[in-house]
C-alpha cells in the first residue's frame, strides 16, 4: 500500500508492504455548519461566565491584546477580524506572547501572526522577551513560583486573550492562562514553573489536580484581580478548521473547550505498534525542542522493542542552546539518565525534554527523519534518517514483515488512547 505522509510542507508518497496491518489516526474532523467568523462572534457575543465582548469593551478605554507566536496554529488573524470592529476609538497595544520562544520574524509576523492585517497593526505590536526588558511582579503562587510579567500589562486596563487549546504534554491543554505564563512572563518564573513538569501528575489531557496547569491558573488569576480579561480561546480540526469557539472567563471558558479538544485530539487505537509514524506539522516542524511533543505524546504507546519514527524537518535546528547541549550531554543513555536525576535538584528548564527519553531507550529506539545531521543526532542517541522511505525500510527490515504499524498524523497535537480492551489485556 501507499500513504502520503506529510514532510517539508509537502505530501511525501511512502510504499508500506501488504503484509503489514497499518492503523492509522488523525485529529477528528467536525462540520460545524457555519463560518469561522460565525462561531467566533457567537462565543464573544454569549460569553462564559462574563459579559458579552461588546459590553467589556465599553467598560474600559484601553486594552492589551495578547496573541500567540508562530509556535503555535492559532489562527489569530480570524479572531482579529472580529475583534477589531469592537475596538473602534478604544487604545490598544498587541503583544506576542512567545515564552522562551525564538521571537517571530517579520515574515512570521506577516503570515502567522497578524496576516492581511500585518500593515495595519503591525506598529502597535510589540515582541515578547522573556530575557530582557522589564518585568513587574504580581505575586507568588501557593507553589512558590514568584510571577514576573512583562509590565506592559500595567499600561492598559483591560486584557483580552487569543488562544487555542490543543492537548499538552504536561500542562494539560494549551490555550487560555498560558497565555500570561509562560506567554508574558520572565525567564526565572517559566523555569520554576515548568520544574513541576517532572511530577507524575503534570501530563497531558489533564487539567484537575495537574500541579503546573494550577499553577498557571493563579498567575492569571492574579493579573485578573488589577486587569480584568476576556479570553478569546478556539479548537481547531483535523483540517485545520475551527471546530469550537470558547470566550469569556480566562480559566471556565478552557475547561469547556478542552472537552471539544479530547474528542477531537485523542482518538483510541486497536492495537500496540511495532512501528510508530509520528508525524509533526507545522509550525511545530521548525525545530526539536517544539517537535518533541510528538514524541511526547506517542511515546506511552509503543509496544515494548518498539520503533518511534519521528518526523519532522526541523528547518531551524534543535532549538535554543542550552536545550542541545542538554541533550548531547550524556555518553551514554545511562550518563544521561543520570544527569537528570541530578538536576532534579537544581532545575534548569528544558531538562523536563531530556528526562523522558533515557526511560524510552530502555526497550524501544527512537529515531527520526529530519534536516538534523545524522551524526548530531546520534550524540542524542537518536538514529537519523534523511527520508521517511528510508526509515519505514530500515524499520520493517528490522522489526519484521507482520510488524504492526501505527501512523500518527499531527502528533505534536494528537495524543494516541489505547482501547479498554487494550488497556485492561496490559493491566
Amino acid at each position: 500500500m501507499k500513504v502520503e505522509l506529510l514532510y517539508k510542507g509537502v505530501q511525501e508518497l511512502v510504499a508500506i508492504p501488504d503484509s503489514h496491518r497499518v492503523e492509522r489516526v488523525r485529529p477528528r474532523t467536525v462540520d460545524v455548519h457555519t463560518t469561522d467568523e460565525n462561531l467566533i462572534q457567537n462565543a464573544v457575543d454569549a460569553p462564559i461566565d462574563s459579559v458579552s465582548l461588546q459590553d467589556f469593551i465599553s467598560s474600559y478605554k484601553s486594552f492589551l491584546i495578547i496573541v500567540n507566536d508562530h509556535a503555535r496554529p492559532t489562527p489569530t488573524p480570524k479572531v482579529v477580524k472580529v475583534l477589531l470592529p469592537f475596538l473602534e476609538n478604544k487604545e490598544f497595544k498587541i503583544v506576542v506572547a512567545s515564552g522562551t520562544h525564538k521571537s517571530p520574524s517579520e515574515d512570521d509576523l506577516r503570515t502567522l501572526i497578524l496576516g492581511n492585517f500585518y500593515n495595519r497593526l503591525r506598529k502597535v505590536t510589540v515582541l515578547h522577551d522573556s530575557k530582557s526588558g522589564d518585568f513587574t511582579t504580581v505575586g507568588t503562587t501557593t507553589r512558590g513560583t514568584v510571577v514576573m510579567l512583562n509590565e506592559i500589562i500595567n499600561d492598559f486596563e483591560g486584557i483580552i486573550a487569543i488562544n487555542s487549546i490543543e492537548p499538552h504534554y504536561f500542562a494539560g491543554f494549551t490555550g487560555g492562562r498560558k497565555s500570561f505564563l509562560p506567554g508574558l512572563a520572565a525567564y526565572d518564573t517559566i523555569e520554576a514553573n515548568h520544574s513541576m513538569a517532572l511530577l507524575e501528575e503534570s501530563c497531558i489531557m489533564k487539567l484537575e489536580s495537574n500541579p503546573l496547569h494550577l499553577d498557571l491558573e493563579e498567575a492569571a488569576q492574579m493579573v485578573a484581580q488589577n486587569h480584568p480579561i476576556f479570553a478569546i480561546n478556539v479548537v481547531l480540526d483535523g483540517t485545520g478548521k475551527i471546530a469550537g469557539a470558547f470566550a469569556g472567563n480566562v480559566i471556565k471558558q478552557l475547561y469547556v473547550g478542552a472537552k471539544l479538544a479530547t474528542e477531537i485530539y485523542s482518538p483510541t487505537i486497536e492495537n500496540e505498534p511495532d512501528i510508530l509514524i509520528a508525524v509533526v506539522n507545522p509550525p511545530l516542524d521548525q525545530n526539536l525542542y517544539q517537535a518533541q511533543k510528538g514524541f511526547e505524546n506517542c511515546r506511552m504507546t509503543v509496544k515494548s522493542g518498539g520503533i518511534m519514527i519521528l518526523i519532522a524537518s526541523c528547518y531551524d535546528g534543535i532549538g535554543p542552546k542550552d536545550y542541545a547541549e542538554m541533550l548531547q550531554s550524556g555518553q551514554t543513555v545511562e550518563d544521561l539518565a543520570m544527569k537528570f536525576e541530578q538536576i532534579k535538584m537544581n532545575y534548569q528548564l528544558g531538562w523536563h525534554k531530556v528526562g523522558s527519553i533515557p526511560p524510552f531507550l530502555v526497550d524501544k529506539q527512537l529515531w527520526m527523519v529530519s534536516n538534523i545531521p545524522k551524526v548530531v543526532l546520534s550524540r542524542m542517541f537518536i538514529r537519523g534518517f534523511s527520508s521517511i522511505q528510508d526509515a519505514l525500510d530500515a524499520a520493517v527490515m528490522e522489526k519484521g514483515e507482520n510488524a504492526s504499524i501505527l501512523i500518527v498524523e499531527d502528533s505534536a497535537s494528537v495524543c494516541p488512547t489505547l482501547s479498554a480492551e487494550l488497556r485492561n489485556a496490559s493491566c
